[in-house]
């Protein structure tokens, strides 16, 4: 699933069950999703994330309109290749809404 030359949006969940139930509805409605560890630069904490496409962005807001979620879900865009504080970084994440 993963394009390294598109921008990706990394969904992030303060449960495993939220994760499960996201990565489920998003599998439903034919979404590409990958659920990976929660990159470093967004929580040292030990954690499950899911992965999607920037593209699919308001099909994944759709479809989790239909879900209970426990707590809110945090979608960030990580963005490659950028340059941070003169430094080459490659991975940078912008929060673009919270669920």
């Amino acid at each position: 699933m993963t394009d390294p030359q598109a921008p990706e949006l990394y969904l992030i969940f303060h449960s495993i069950h939220n994760v499960m139930l996201a990565e489920e509805l998003l599998l439903k409605a034919e979404i590409p999703v990958d659920m990976i560890p929660v990159p470093r630069e967004l929580s040292s904490d030990c954690g499950m994330s899911l992965a999607c496409y920037l593209n699919d962005l308001d099909k994944i807001k759709e479809n989790f309109k239909k879900a209970t979620f426990t707590s809110e879900v945090m979608i960030y865009e990580c963005k490659r290749g950028n340059e941070i504080g003169g430094k080459k970084s490659d991975r940078d994440f912008q929060l673009l809404l919270t669920l």
